[in-house]
């Protein structure tokens, strides 16, 4: 992609977050995302030939904004420091909130992780792997073996907590409860 294409699917990506903050990701249509990007709708298609991969592009780069958030912590100096499993507490927390403040980001999330679409499950992969490595850094010290069950157990108990709040069974103070949680339960020995 030439430098104005990639400032051009940027900025599709920024105006779906920004539809995101407003409504949910079932009510999100083509149509009003190239209207509200000043993007051609068969623009719009070129870059993303389908929906779902326009919502998992925007998840992407959704998460790369907190990514960089922490980033810029973690280089001040301001970023939680602590044992490990307070610094995996901490991510976590984190992660949740931002769901919490972005209930739509949360109901896109479980839709995604549950598409058969290969472009989205390919997407999402990309993202596990950047995550993965960021919180096994976190987790210095930790046998691999045992990074690997507490990413898995605490990923999974996050994604079960985030469709039972977006679904309404279980209040967002349980949905985070849960994750904090199985972190300790898991990671009780690296406090």
């Amino acid at each position: 992609m030439t430098d104005t294409q990639r400032d051009r699917r940027r900025h599709l990506l920024d105006t779906v977050i920004e539809m995101l903050a407003e409504t949910g990701p079932d009510r999100i249509q083509m149509r009003e995302v190239s209207e509200r990007s000043g993007v051609a709708l068969g623009t719009l298609y070129r870059y993303f030939p389908a929906k779902q991969h326009l919502l998992a592009a925007a998840m992407i780069a959704w998460n790369e904004i907190l990514a960089g958030r922490l980033a810029e912590e973690k280089a001040s100096g301001s970023r939680a420091r602590g044992s490990v499993l307070e610094r995996v507490i901490d991510l976590y927390t984190r992660q949740m909130k931002a769901f919490q403040r972005g209930p739509n980001f949360a109901r896109l999330e479980v839709e995604l992780q549950t598409s058969d679409d290969p472009y989205v499950r390919d997407t999402l992969d990309e993202r596990s792997a950047f995550n993965r490595t960021a919180l096994f850094e976190l987790m210095d010290g930790v046998p691999a073996e045992l990074a690997r069950l507490a990413s898995l157990s605490i990923g999974s108990t996050m994604l079960n907590s985030l469709v039972l709040w977006t679904t309404g069974r279980i209040g967002f103070p349980e949905a985070l409860r849960n994750v904090q949680d199985v972190s300790r339960l898991v990671l009780g020995d690296y406090a």
